[in-house]
């Protein structure tokens, strides 16, 4: 019971040891939103799979860091409700599913995509070619 005291206390205070952490771990997620945007931009022109299967993931990247952004400043200025620790915990979570997902996608998923795409590209480029070879008519 003192345990769900402590996560929904609508007023924790604004002594809190992860700061630093935390904004460095939001320096983290917007820098990496950003360079994962310029690399997508660069592999998405001939890597099928890659830009079907991480589309939305810098999207995903800044709005965490800016999750995590709002969290700090709300608990910095002690805004009750909005600083409960639980919003914290759960964010975390949040991050946490999102960074397995993301492994998740890039081991498991994307090698299969990639070779499924390259098999349906290469029988695509066969069967044109057959279609616009120059071909004898049966008369």
């Amino acid at each position: 019971m003192n345990f769900i005291k402590y996560l929904l206390n609508p007023n924790p205070g604004t002594a809190f040891k992860f700061y630093i952490p935390l904004a460095i771990l939001i320096v983290v997620l917007i820098v990496g939103s950003i360079a994962f945007s310029i690399i997508y931009n660069h592999r998405k022109k001939h890597d099928f799979a890659f830009k079907r299967l991480f589309k939305s993931t810098s999207t995903h990247l800044l709005l965490l860091g800016l999750l995590f952004l709002f969290l700090i400043g709300v608990r910095s200025e002690n805004i009750p409700y909005f600083s409960t620790r639980i919003l914290l915990y759960l964010s975390l979570l949040l991050f946490l599913y999102f960074l397995y997902k993301a492994i998740k996608t890039y081991r498991v998923d994307y090698p299969r995509e990639k070779q499924n795409a390259h098999h349906v590209f290469a029988e695509q480029s066969s069967g044109e070619a057959k279609k616009y070879s120059s071909s004898k008519k049966k008369r």
